[in-house]
């Protein structure tokens, strides 16, 4: 299976592989990496009105792999087979190539002389993990695809936009799905370094020009002894997902987020509150309003001619709209 899948791909794994099959007959789950996929954390999921518990639940998954940085072999460790027969979208044979497509991304040794931080996957923010694991996945199930077509097997990639009562879930699905379309259309089978997207719009819209606008300031508060704790972008993917968890269509959702070019998510800690902002740009005022109607549909606010004239006595909720933007404060107790 390994020459097969190197030969469909166009790329030889440069690293020793093991294969481990779980014994466990548990549940399953779809979403790979949870931590990074949680990553605007507590007072983000908050402020989206997404439940914390239910993400925070450690699950089975079909398969992961394991990479040591010193050139060690890739282990890769796959749910029991009893396990995947009850998913209806992969058969054995293409989780197994989707694994080994991944596996062969990897390479060979990771330079001792790289600073750690610098291993980690840029950029480290919701949209641009969503982004790469969306290209990531979308390349292996390509490769899959082409691997059950020609050796047998099953994969069904559509089943992956399928209504599901998790939040995290569906918008790894879609991701799934979405970084799947894009392989296709882009005719990729590895992923070259100079056109590697780092947006989810760009995965999401693979033949339309993305310009990501430079990241928007911070809003002006007026918040005595506020301390910004970080930054984050969530992204058209994410957006998509949290207006389709709160009831949204499918297609008034994509609608809605379709003329994102960037936003900015910031936590600040006031005392013993939380303040969240978020502001987001949008292509024109039209994208910007089709946004606001759906929003306005989801969450309750109080609209302000400016984020500053909040001094976030109370809890509540803020929003400021300008020509080409939106800009909405939480403030926690």
């Amino acid at each position: 299976m390994a020459a097969r899948v190197e030969e469909i791909k166009g790329t030889q794994l440069e690293r020793n592989v093991s294969m481990c099959v779980e014994r466990e007959e548990g549940g399953i789950d779809t979403t790979p990496n949870q931590g990074q996929f949680a990553r605007i954390g507590e007072p983000g999921l908050s402020f989206f009105g997404l439940d914390v518990t239910p993400n925070s639940r450690v699950r089975s998954s079909l398969g992961h792999t394991s990479v040591s940085l010193n050139g060690g072999p890739v282990e890769i460790f796959l749910a029991n087979e009893s396990v995947v027969e009850n998913v209806s979208w992969i058969s054995y044979e293409g989780l197994v190539a989707h694994e080994l497509s991944d596996a062969s991304r990897i390479p060979a040794e990771i330079p001792d002389d790289v600073p750690r931080n610098e291993q980690a996957t840029p950029p480290q923010t919701t949209d641009g993990l969503l982004s790469q694991q969306a290209l990531a996945n979308g390349v292996s199930l390509y490769v899959a695809d082409r691997y059950v077509e020609r050796y047998g097997g099953h994969l069904n990639v559509s089943v992956l936009d399928a209504n599901e009562s998790n939040w995290k879930r569906r918008v790894v699905q879609s991701a799934y799905s979405s970084g799947y379309r894009y392989s296709v259309q882009t005719n990729q089978r590895s992923i070259p370094e100079t056109s590697t997207p780092n947006s989810t719009a760009q995965i999401l819209h693979p033949n339309r020009e993305i310009d990501v606008v430079r990241l928007p300031e911070r809003p002006n508060l007026s918040i005595d002894s506020v301390e910004h704790v970080k930054s984050d972008r969530v992204g058209e993917l994410f957006l998509r997902g949290t207006f389709r968890t709160n009831g949204v269509s499918a297609e008034r959702a994509a609608a809605a987020a379709a003329g994102w070019t960037n936003d900015r998510l910031d936590h600040y800690r006031a005392d013993n509150s939380t303040v969240v902002s978020w502001r987001v740009t949008w292509q024109n005022a039209s994208e910007r309003a089709e946004f606001v109607e759906t929003y306005d549909a989801v969450y309750d606010y109080e609209r302000v001619e400016a984020i500053r004239e909040v001094d976030c006595g109370e809890p509540g909720r803020y929003l400021s709209a300008s020509q080409n933007a939106v800009t909405v404060l939480q403030c926690g107790g």
